[in-house]
């Protein structure tokens, strides 16, 4: 009786053993198991090599900034070549042209590295390059890491020219379907670095090519707008259904806006030429400006059903207008870029591409009527 009970014993302790030993293995799993979930862990194999891949938009300021910085470094060194007789140019055969492109170039360097800095990246950005003055003038571009690459050959003036061309329609381009914040830079240093092409083109002689056609974006859905009801009760009556508002859609307003200013500045562009001794260019510009209007009252009848009311056939001008035309109407084309590269920052699609290619065209108005040159024109500082 005594063997029968220690044996009874005996396997009652085995069960509890491997019932205990089962229990710490189903334990254990569930820790491993929990312990991969929450270190996020791959049980599909190893992580995958290197970072995961940039999106457009940090590909875009990348390429931007590293375009910019290139082409600082190839100003100042331009620059230098050129005040030194280093560099031969068609606008440059006296030491008074010479004097004046080495000042431009100096000048160009400047501001591209203004823009490189702006469009710097805290995280994927490379260490910043510098073109820093010195009292011989502005130095040889520095590297905050130092560099053991062979020198850049100084490059050519219509290379140069080219490349920055090249580098405006990139960020141009770009700016199109970026996301909104690098949108709006990248339109604004763009922009500048087509003026800054432009203005050492008509220096040195060179040629201008025109601006690249913006990449096209797709339209967004229609709107799905009321059906009409009859008038008086009449089968085919056109009235729009009493209280119908325009769709809920946030481009709406900018567009409205955008298109009446475009409708004023028409109106006074008209004005000046009258009064005006030289009236064809202003008579020029007040046809672009309709031309525009009418464009964007076009795109504005795809985003909202009520279409736009007729504008006004005239519009207010104050005092300074009749004082000084040609002032008033600076600070107007002024006005519009500040508008149009906000509403770059604030729109997308269609709405979007259509403010940077106004955005564009008035830069280009604003070159043809002033020399100065902006590392950020229509951004508020």
């Amino acid at each position: 009786m005594k063997d029968s009970a220690d044996t009874r014993r005996s396997g009652f302790r085995g069960t509890l053993r491997t019932l205990a030993r089962r229990t710490l293995r189903t334990v254990a799993l569930l820790l491993a198991f929990t312990l991969v979930v929450a270190l996020g862990l791959n049980l599909d194999g190893p992580p995958a090599d290197g970072p995961p891949p940039l999106s457009f938009t940090e590909e875009a300021q990348l390429g931007a900034e590293s375009r910019a910085a290139d082409l600082a470094a190839a100003a100042t060194a331009l620059s230098v070549a050129v005040s030194s007789g280093g560099a031969s140019s068609d606008g440059a055969s006296s030491n008074g042209a010479e004097s004046e492109l080495s000042g431009t170039y100096a000048e160009t360097a400047g501001i591209l590295q203004e823009q490189a800095d702006a469009l710097w990246h805290p995280v994927l950005s490379d260490p910043p390059v510098t073109s820093a003055p010195t009292a011989a003038g502005l130095s040889e571009p520095t590297v905050a890491a130092e560099s053991t690459a062979a020198p850049t050959p100084t490059p050519t003036p219509a290379g140069f020219v080219a490349d920055l061309f090249s580098s405006a329609q990139q960020n141009l381009n770009a700016a199109v379907t970026a996301e909104p914040g690098i949108a709006r830079l990248l339109a604004s240093v763009g922009a500048s670095q087509r003026r800054q092409a432009l203005a050492l083109a008509d220096l040195q002689g060179l040629k201008s090519p025109p601006p690249g056609p913006l990449p096209s974006v797709a339209a967004g859905p229609s709107p799905t707008c009321p059906a009409p009801i009859p008038r008086n009760g009449t089968a085919g009556g056109s009235t729009p259904r009493a209280g119908t508002s325009p769709e809920d859609h946030p481009e709406a307003d900018l567009l409205g806006e955008a298109v009446a200013a475009e409708h004023r500045s028409a109106y006074a562009y008209e004005v000046a030429a009258a009064r005006g001794a030289e009236p064809s260019t202003l008579v020029e510009f007040a046809a672009e400006h309709a031309s525009a209007a009418g464009a964007g009252e076009t795109l504005l009848r795809t985003i909202t059903c009520p279409q736009p009311g007729p504008q006004a056939p005239a519009f207010a001008l104050d005092a300074a207008f009749f004082d000084d035309p040609e002032a008033t109407l600076a600070a107007l084309n002024t006005e519009l870029m500040t508008m149009y590269v906000d509403m770059v920052g604030l729109t997308d699609g269609p709405a979007r591409r259509w403010a940077v290619q106004r955005f564009s065209d008035l830069a280009h108005h604003q070159h043809l009527a002033t020399d100065a040159v902006e590392a950020f024109p229509g951004i508020r500082n």
